[in-house]
């Protein structure tokens, strides 16, 4: 019942975006809407949906050219839809003809796309230094979205992974968007690593089912952390599975055997308030999930829910990091932000 409460408001939601999209962009030039209208709006509002079923039931190249077209357009509506917003609030003091003004933002969208396609694609290299009792270079990926992203996107990041040659990496969940053939065997990629790997999953690994990507990624030589501190050397590392319910990692200040004068990283998928992290004796958390809010103006949405949506903090001397993502999720576009690997650098105190 509530999977079906959910599609019903997702669906709603799609609805209202796209015949308003559709609407204003035929009243601004002047098209009639008619049944091709109503045809559109329809298919639009249940392609996401119906296309992210197809790609995890068949995971097939017709079935990626589907997903990426339902996704694209997606990520393309909500730029119509904010370029509109900003119309709507601009004509109560700028008189515009309406024909103008259309063009006008379909020009700007379209450029704007074409740039958020290009800029998705681009995995830059953020490094951080953060001291510790130890010189360990660990990468962080997180977010990855096979699925989302292509098998081909994988093996860019993992060849640039390699390059940093760390001593660790970390990944802090949503590896993967389904479970099909061509995702199972993009998993297989990750033997490929040079460096021991550890893994949290993130709410898409729940959606998919946690055991069978622990089975897959154990079966690639990847450690999957469910809610366990192992050591590293002079390194503890806690890895926190992910939870829907939002007090779960308050559960950290209980774990047992954190070593208080030494160093410890969690691993949690979700950002987590700096106050439990520094309570909790936690030295340093690695976080995601919210991809900087991935198309702006999404990000000032996202920064409701999340206070650290993206970078750097510190309490304490207790920081948190949260990346913007490896990759990006539904549609492979980002503008005004970016895909990164991370590179933190563990560094002997002065």
């Amino acid at each position: 019942m509530s999977r079906i409460v959910f599609i019903s408001i997702v669906l709603l939601l799609s609805f209202a975006m796209n015949f308003y999209v559709f609407a204003r962009l035929c009243g601004l030039f002047r098209i009639k809407k008619d049944l091709v209208f109503w045809t559109v709006v329809i298919i639009c509002t249940v392609s996401l949906i119906g296309a992210s079923i197809f790609q995890s039931s068949v995971g097939n190249v017709i079935s990626r050219v589907v997903y990426t077209i339902a996704a694209g357009w997606y990520g393309i509506l909500w730029l119509f839809f904010s370029a509109l917003f900003v119309y709507e609030i601009l004509r109560i003091f700028i008189k515009i003809k309406s024909s103008v003004a259309g063009t006008i933002i379909v020009t700007v969208v379209t450029l704007i796309t074409i740039y958020s396609i290009i800029n998705a694609q681009l995995i830059h290299i953020k490094s951080l230094t953060i001291p510790g009792p130890t010189d360990t270079d660990i990468v962080q990926l997180s977010d990855i979205h096979i699925g989302s992203v292509s098998a081909n996107f994988l093996k860019r990041v993992i060849d640039k992974t390699n390059a940093l040659n760390p001593d660790l990496v970390l990944i802090t969940g949503d590896l993967v968007d389904n479970f099909n053939v061509t995702t199972k065997k993009a998993i297989e990629l990750l033997k490929n690593l040079n460096a021991p790997v550890f893994f949290v999953t993130g709410n898409h690994e729940r959606y998919v089912g946690p055991a069978r990507i622990t089975k897959s990624l154990t079966a690639a030589n990847v450690k999957v952390l469910n809610n366990q501190l192992v050591d590293y050397g002079q390194i503890q590392i806690l890895g926190i599975a992910h939870n829907e319910n939002e007090k779960h990692l308050e559960r950290i200040v209980e774990v047992p055997n954190i070593d208080d004068s030494g160093f410890c990283i969690l691993m949690c998928h979700r950002p987590v308030e700096l106050e439990t992290l520094s309570k909790a004796g936690i030295d340093l958390a690695l976080t995601g999930h919210t991809h900087a809010g991935q198309i702006f103006p999404f990000n000032y949405i996202v920064g409701l829910f999340y206070p650290y949506m993206s970078g750097l903090h510190n309490h304490n001397n207790t920081y948190i990091y949260v990346t913007s993502g490896t990759g990006t999720w539904g549609p492979r576009m980002r503008f005004g932000s970016r895909s990164e690997i991370v590179r933190v650098e563990i560094r002997k105190k002065l």
